[in-house]
């Protein structure tokens, strides 16, 4: 077996990071290539749902949800959210069980992520470790577009439960951040579903104080 591995929402401020593993036989291996697949991120909403339908037609698939409260917890700095990443892809790995696995590195040294993914096993397994391989490798983009469908319906999720729209979770998203505003206007605080690490969230919090301060002048 032939497994891919990827997450989505590793950056954004609010809703949780999906991590996904997708494995298949050289056999149907031949059929995701034939698909057409690309990294999810060069994908419409539509297109990545479409495709998600097929993929796992075909795969078997794990997912991994890491909620906020999580990353938080792990976000001091940049190498804490790769050893993150790295137990997921483990644990993924030891679900899935392949012979082979490919995986699209977080880590700026891509053989050093696949080296500490491979220490988390306790079997045999060829990891091979990329940038881009959720671009390069089909087997990884599946697991990709899973990752990314999956991650886009929880944050559904979260706007139905509250009635609102949070926008794409994004620092980015004008409509994420105005969301953020109001919220903690309202509130004093952020959402639950809100990473409470971020900067994004720091610099959110400081300009909502900074402008109450200015209005007792």
């Amino acid at each position: 077996m032939i497994a891919g591995i990827d997450e989505a929402g590793r950056g954004p401020v609010i809703g949780p990071m999906v991590v996904c593993g997708v494995s298949v036989s050289e056999k149907k291996l031949r059929k995701i290539k034939s698909m057409g697949l690309k990294d999810s991120k060069l994908l419409t909403p539509k297109k990545r749902e479409e495709f998600a339908v097929k993929i796992k037609d075909v795969c078997e698939y794990e997912l991994v949800v890491v909620g906020p409260e999580r990353i938080d917890s792990r976000a001091n700095d940049e190498l804490n959210l790769n050893e993150l990443e790295v137990e997921c892809f483990s644990n993924i790995l030891k679900a899935l069980r392949p012979a082979t696995a490919y995986v699209d590195a977080c880590d700026v040294n891509a053989e050093r992520f696949g080296i500490n993914v491979k220490k988390g096993l306790d079997f045999e397994v060829e990891v091979i470790s990329r940038h881009n391989a959720d671009r390069d490798y089909p087997v990884v983009s599946a697991a990709s577009i899973l990752a990314k469908v999956h991650r886009d319906a929880l944050i559904k999720e979260i706007c139905d439960s509250i009635g609102e729209n949070v926008g794409s979770g994004y620092s980015h998203d004008q409509v994420t951040i105005e969301f953020l505003k109001g919220y903690y206007k309202k509130n004093k605080c952020m959402p639950p579903f809100a990473r409470k690490s971020w900067k994004t969230t720091s610099a959110i919090i400081s300009d909502c104080l900074q402008a109450r301060l200015f209005q007792f002048e």
